[in-house]
């Protein structure tokens, strides 16, 4: 059964990064996963105090593999386990927070660019490898394009950030792409393309590589003092990447009983930047244990208390309404 979105929602660092929040007693929590959400887990774990919670930022596809085996508390993913993927027993999806993945870039003298989903998808295909392209030219007149090489920027490890951006890209029918969290293994992965761990080293080798452009949240592309494009939305616009632009286009998607948001990345909504996702948290609801108890606690916390004080600061959306009340629900499942 599927409800209207009434609501809005509301991010990332290498593959070793974990960030920590002090406790005055109580359990360890072990928790990690997508990048995307780092930024706002920083926040959140440094104030949290009634247990000691950790989060790696690894990606999506390491959070959903460590979060089945046991290894993590609970994990963090901006995509759901796939048809084919093992998942664990007993467990829930808890939408955490929302926002925008910008197409951030390095071209010095060029601060406004507008970019179609067709010509995104062809930067990545190696079907336009030059940024003075008549293709980009014709909607950039006033920019002057250098006549460089593009070099694109992707995520090197299972990614949701990925995935996200390739189901766009695949729902705008620009490319001959299918949804995916693993770009790497993609033969759409063009030469001279790098690619990077976390949406931290994605921003930090578009930073340091000129002619580069990538897929990578507020956060960290504002931490490397990058510059983003204005994307093309379904209903025509070129639309800047910013929290209320990817509220407004989050709160109108489908909301499912076990959580998940159903993106359309094809409705028309006037003023929305539609390239944006969900990020969720993976919990037990099995386990009886102190530490699931512990794991309860702090997601209570996180999108109750912290998300709504923090999140767009930090470039994010923080859930409100029926999906506020959705998370909780199925936060209560968690023991």
């Amino acid at each position: 059964m599927r409800n209207k979105f009434m609501g809005a929602l509301a991010i990332a660092a290498l593959a070793t990064t974990v960030v920590a929040g002090p406790a005055n007693a109580g359990e360890t929590v072990t928790a990690g996963g997508a990048s995307y959400t780092f930024a706002l887990q920083q926040v959140c774990t440094a104030a949290y105090t009634e247990h000691k919670v950790t989060y790696a930022s690894v990606g999506s596809g390491a959070g959903k593999t460590n979060f089945r085996n046991g290894t993590y508390d609970f994990g963090g993913t901006d995509s759901l386990y796939s048809a084919t993927e093992a998942k664990p027993s007993n467990f829930v999806y808890i939408p955490l927070l929302g926002g925008p993945v910008t197409l951030a870039y390095n071209l010095p003298g060029v601060t406004r660019l507008n970019l179609t989903p067709a010509i995104i998808g062809a930067i990545y295909e190696g079907r336009i490898t030059q940024w003075n392209d008549k293709a980009i030219a014709a909607i950039n007149k006033t920019a002057k394009l250098p006549a460089s090489a593009i070099v694109p920027v992707f995520r090197s490890e299972g990614s949701g950030t990925t995935f996200n951006f390739t189901n766009w890209l695949t729902q705008k029918k620009a490319g001959s792409f299918k949804a995916t969290d693993a770009f790497a293994s993609s033969t759409t992965v063009v030469k001279g393309a790098i690619g990077s761990r976390g949406n931290s080293g994605v921003a930090t080798s578009i930073a340091s590589t000129q002619g580069a452009i990538g897929y990578v949240d507020i956060a960290d592309a504002d931490k490397n003092k990058l510059t983003y494009a204005h994307v093309q939305n379904a209903a025509g616009q070129f639309i800047k990447p910013t929290v209320a632009n990817s509220k407004l286009f989050i709160e109108k998607q489908l909301l499912k009983a076990n959580g998940q948001v159903v993106f359309d990345y094809n409705s028309r909504v006037r003023g929305a930047y539609d390239l944006s996702l969900v990020s969720y948290g993976l919990a037990p609801t099995a386990r009886g244990t102190d530490k699931a108890v512990a794991v309860r606690d702090y997601l209570t916390y996180f999108v109750n208390e912290c998300a709504p004080k923090n999140a767009a600061k930090e470039g994010y959306v923080a859930l409100t309404g029926s999906i506020l009340k959705k998370a909780n629900e199925l936060i209560r499942r968690i023991k």
